[in-house]
Order: C-alpha cells, then structure tokens, then sequence
C-alpha cells in the first residue's frame, strides 16, 4: 500500500478503537439493574437528549449524504436543498406521535401497529417483515458504499473491506445493542462535524468564495429561485414519494424516540436532530457545488472520490475516519434495528415464556447471522441501489396508513384488525401491480392509496368496536 493509504488505515483504526473504548467505558458506569433485553432493544429508556439527538444524526447521515447527495448537488445545485428538506420533514411528522410513542412504552413500529389490531400475529409478524426491509436495505448498500469508496483510498479488495466493515459492526453491535450504538453514535456524530467544517474550509479555499462558486457553476442550478427546481416539478414530485413515506415508517428513528429517557423531551430531540442533519444534508450541497467549481468535468457520483485526489495525506485520513463514522453508524443502527424486530416482535411474540438472558444470547447470535448474511449479499450483489430503493417503497406502502391512520383514528372505532391486514396486504399488491403495468406515476404512490382505501373500505365493513389495547383516552 501506499503511504497515504497506510495512514489511512492507521486513521481509522485509532477512530474505531477509540469511540469503541469510549463507549465501553460509560457503558460501564452507567450499568443500571434493567431488563437486558431492554438495554438492547431501546437503550434501557435511559438515554440523555444530547445522545439521541448524536444518533439520530448519526444514523441519518450514511454513505448515502457523503456520495449520493454530495453528486447531487454536484449536476443539480440547489435543487438538492429541497430533497434536504423532504428527507428531514420525518422527524417533524414524528412530532405528531412522538409523545403518544414514549408514553404507551412501544419498543418498535409492529408494537405499535398491533396495538391497533389486539396484537394479532399475522399482524405483528407481516409489520416486522415490511419493518425490516429498510434496514436490511441499508446494510446491504452501506458496506457496500464503503467498500467502493476504501477500495480508491487503500486499493484494498472489495471482499476484504466489506468482511472487515461487518466485523467492526458486530464488535460494535454486540455488547448492549441499542446502548452500545447509541452512545457509539454520539461520538461518531461528534466527529462527523468536525470534520465537516475542516472539510467545508477546504473546499471553499480551493474552490474559491461564494461569489466565486457563483461564477464557475451553471447559474441554472445556482441562482435563486429557479435554482431550487432546475430538476424540474417531476422530479421534486418523485422526491417527495421517495423520501417521505419512507421515513415517516423507518423504525431506527422510530426506537430512538422510544429510547429516550425524559419523555417530555421527545419533542425537542426530534427538533433539534432535524435541524442538525439538515445543516449536514446543505453541508453536501455546499461541498458538492464547491467540487463543481474545482472540476466542472467529472461525473456528479465521482464528485467526493475525485475531491479525496486533491487531498493532503493528512486530510484524507481525516476524511476516511468521516467516511467510516457515517457508514458505520448507519450498518450498526440497521443491524440492531433488524435483530430487534427479529427477536421481539417474531420470536417472541412466538414464545413468550422465553427469559431476558436468553434473548439476549439469541440477539447477539442473530446479529451474527444478520450481519454475515448482509455482508455475503454485498460481495454478490455489489450494485443494489434498485432493491434498495424498491423495499423502501413497499415498506412504506404496507406500514405508513396503519401507523399513522390507526393512530388519528383509534378513539373513533373505525379501524379493525381485518382493515390493517388488508391495509398491509394491499400496500404491497398495489405496488407489484403498478410496477407491473409499468405506471408513469410512481409505484409507492399507487400502493399508498391502496392501503389507505383497503384499511378504511375493509375497517367500516369489519367494525364490531375499537380494538385498540391502547386506552383510548390516552393522549
């Protein structure tokens, strides 16, 4: 290896190590008598604001903002403020149950879902199953993303950063799930800004002033107003679909509500994490105008590749420590968040007699298994950007009415257990048949309004009374 790659490695080992000692040690002193299952699906209810807002960044951000974004702004200028802003509104939306979720003590999206539904197994295990595809998505393009990215800086194989990649993350996964990568993420999230505004410094002393960029970039993508659409209202509209739903119904933002440990602070955190991953998201426009004005001639998903060219050795070892935080964060929630639906809402929905210890034993099994499994996946399939995509959006058209229909509903008596099946089931019918038809308009947007229309026509046919397990006079 070359001596920038070397420094590189060393860089990042020192950054693993370190947040991984970090962690070890608070873990430690803050080691309270609580169910150990608990500590690892959702932190033990005992993580601080400052924490939650950390790994809510932190797992937000991914190697997604670092390539896909920062190309993004790259061929599409400020446009990219506006998928910014769709990507965040989530945490906002959130705000609307945030409270309502802490209170009722749910662990994941199939509590809540089947609080609506009397707890039906088909129910539970069907939310788990759409629930999980995100996650396990992101596994999947993470290691992925990191692999291609190490793979220039090192010119180490594919193979071997990806086996790497998946053994850093279940050293990380392992001791107290939730816990461990909470508190792992806060001090991944802490250096990710860091680095951020070193990295922001370089690009604008070599790209030149705000004026200066102004002039070296095509002013139809960096003029205001027009500027935020030069993608066009299609494509906005497409940005809409592909961010929000999905969001609205990914459970690693879902368990970090649940996780906090002041409930009257739910609020706050998922206020102050939007706000902080969306300076993060502009962070990428700016950088990725800044290349362009450095190289006008390169393509947009090249952007951060070619930018690490121009480099000092000890810049790019910085920036590499970045690249891991933000993947690493990301594979570690992901990992923990699909084990979670594993384990809670489909083993042991299915033996309920099991004790704390040995769920714990088989959660950290299973994040073997995950892990290993996630890791083959992506030296077989390197290129998953497509599935990644699709899982998404049925995700999303199976789970986003019955979360959030069920909720504003729950006091009225008008949704059953029979219109959330149907909703769920529909979902995902309405989305194979569109793709199948070819539909100009969106797939995810079909198999949203099919599971809306399901959940209220099937609910008003099945009605027989609220069974909700929720009190309904709970706020």
């Amino acid at each position: 290896m070359t001596t920038k790659a070397i420094i590189t490695v060393i860089a990042t080992i020192t950054i693993l190590a370190l947040s991984f000692f970090l962690t070890t040690v608070i873990n430690k002193r803050n080691k309270k008598k609580a169910d150990a299952t608990e500590d690892w699906n959702i932190g033990g209810r005992s993580l601080p604001l400052y924490v939650i807002i950390g790994t809510q960044f932190a797992s937000a951000m991914g190697g997604g903002v670092l390539v896909g974004q920062v190309g993004n702004a790259y061929n599409n200028g400020l446009a990219m403020i506006i998928y910014a802003v769709f990507a965040v509104l989530p945490f906002l939306i959130y705000m609307l149950i945030g409270n309502w979720i802490r209170e009722n003590e749910f662990e994941t999206i199939p509590d809540m879902v089947g609080s609506f539904s009397n707890n039906d197994r088909f129910v539970k295990v069907c939310a788990s199953i759409l629930t999980i595809l995100v996650p396990f998505g992101w596994l999947i393009s993470q290691m992925t993303a990191f692999a291609k990215i190490y793979r220039e800086i090192t010119g180490l194989p594919l193979e071997f950063l990806i086996i790497a990649m998946a053994i850093c993350s279940i050293l990380f996964v392992m001791p107290s799930g939730m816990k461990t990568v909470a508190w792992t993420d806060f001090f991944f999230g802490c250096f990710m800004l860091v680095i951020m505004l070193v990295t922001f410094a370089f690009v604008m002393r070599n790209g030149g002033s705000v004026a200066d960029i102004k002039v070296r970039v095509p002013s139809e993508i960096i003029e205001m107003p027009r500027g935020f659409i030069s993608v066009g209202w299609g494509t906005v509209f497409l940005w809409i679909f592909s961010t929000l739903p999905g969001g609205m119904t990914n459970q690693m933002y879902f368990q970090r509500i649940c996780a906090i440990e002041n409930k009257k602070q739910v609020n706050r955190s998922l206020i102050i994490s939007a706000i902080i991953i969306l300076i993060g998201l502009a962070w990428s426009c700016i950088l990725g105008l800044g290349i362009h004005a450095m190289n006008p001639n390169i393509e947009g998903e090249n952007a951060t590749g070619w930018l690490l060219t121009q480099m000092p050795i000890f810049l790019v070892a910085l920036f590499a420590g970045l690249i891991v935080a933000t993947i690493m964060s990301t594979i570690s929630s992901a990992a923990q968040s699909v084990v979670v639906n594993l384990t809670h809402d489909i083993y042991q929905s299915a033996h309920p007699e099991t004790d704390s210890k040995k769920l714990l034993k088989i959660s950290r099994i299973l994040s073997v298994i995950v892990l290993i499994l996630a890791a083959t996946l992506s030296i077989i399939y390197p290129n998953v950007l497509n599935a990644i995509v699709t899982t998404y959006a049925y995700s999303a058209a199976g789970l986003a009415a019955p979360m959030y229909l069920g909720y504003f509903l729950r006091k009225r008596n008008m949704v059953t257990t029979a219109g959330i099946r149907a909703s769920m089931i529909c979902g995902i019918l309405g989305c194979i048949i569109a793709t199948l038809l070819k539909s100009p308009v969106p797939y995810v947007i079909w198999g949203l309004i099919a599971s809306v229309v399901a959940l209220l026509l099937v609910s008003k046919l099945s009605n027989r009374g609220s069974v909700s397990t929720i009190n309904k006079n709970n706020d």
